[in-house]
């Protein structure tokens, strides 16, 4: 699916390399990093954008899902930055977006690793915001509502994706490009002045009062 992704940029004239990584391993980081820069000679910017729902609350959540949950969903960033950073420093500087969730603002009784690795994510960001600014590099945290991808299929065999759709003041899903236009901002000059700041992008779900948002199941974002 990446490299399908990947020709069909190079197609609209682009020039685009998929490389697999498993977010988890500081190898495959090191290993990416190092094709990226054979490749194209720097790094400007990153995407942290895997992530894995979970289900259990918080007597239910087993240590495997624990465990696999923060792996991905929060190491899995860590690990990017840590090693895409200093890459971007050598460049000149650039931009890191983290891709959180609406669920790091206000809690569910369900998804409990989920929405301790998305609240994560927004502290991370934010000092990772402080320490990188002196490089050159800033880092900005997206949170997506209720997003037209995969992620939700969970949602959706249950029976809660309409309930969840309710609770949102325009109505309907995001559209995945609705996500990546704000993601493409804020790696842009066009922000230029943002780090350690967090673009909402959720159609209105976290305007209202917390308490009135509970989903019944887990959400999900871009990822």
């Amino acid at each position: 699916t990446g490299e399908a992704a990947a020709e069909s940029m190079r197609g609209a004239g682009h020039d685009a390399l998929f490389h697999p990584v498993d977010v988890t391993s500081s190898a495959d980081w090191a290993a990416a990093a190092d094709a990226v820069r054979s490749r194209f000679g720097r790094i400007d910017g990153l995407v942290n954008n895997a992530g894995i729902p979970s289900n259990g609350d918080v007597l239910g959540t087993t240590d495997e899902e624990w465990a696999r949950t923060v792996s991905i969903n929060q190491t899995g960033m860590f690990l990017g930055m840590r090693t895409i950073a200093p890459v971007i420093k050598e460049s000149g500087g650039g931009s890191i977006v983290n891709v959180a969730s609406t669920l790091g603002f206000f809690a569910s009784r369900v998804g409990f690793a989920y929405q301790a690795t998305k609240g994560a994510v927004r502290m991370m960001t934010k000092s990772a915001a402080l320490a990188l600014a002196p490089d050159g590099i800033r880092v900005n945290t997206v949170l997506p509502g209720l997003v037209d991808t995969p992620f939700l299929d969970g949602l959706r065999r249950v029976g809660g994706l309409a309930d969840s759709v309710a609770r949102t003041p325009v109505g309907r899903l995001a559209d995945p490009r609705e996500i990546s236009q704000g993601v493409v901002f804020l790696l842009s000059d066009e922000s230029s002045y943002m780090t350690g700041s967090e673009l909402v992008i959720d159609g209105g779900l976290t305007a209202g009062s917390a308490g009135s948002l509970q989903p019944t199941t887990t959400t999900g974002d871009a990822s």
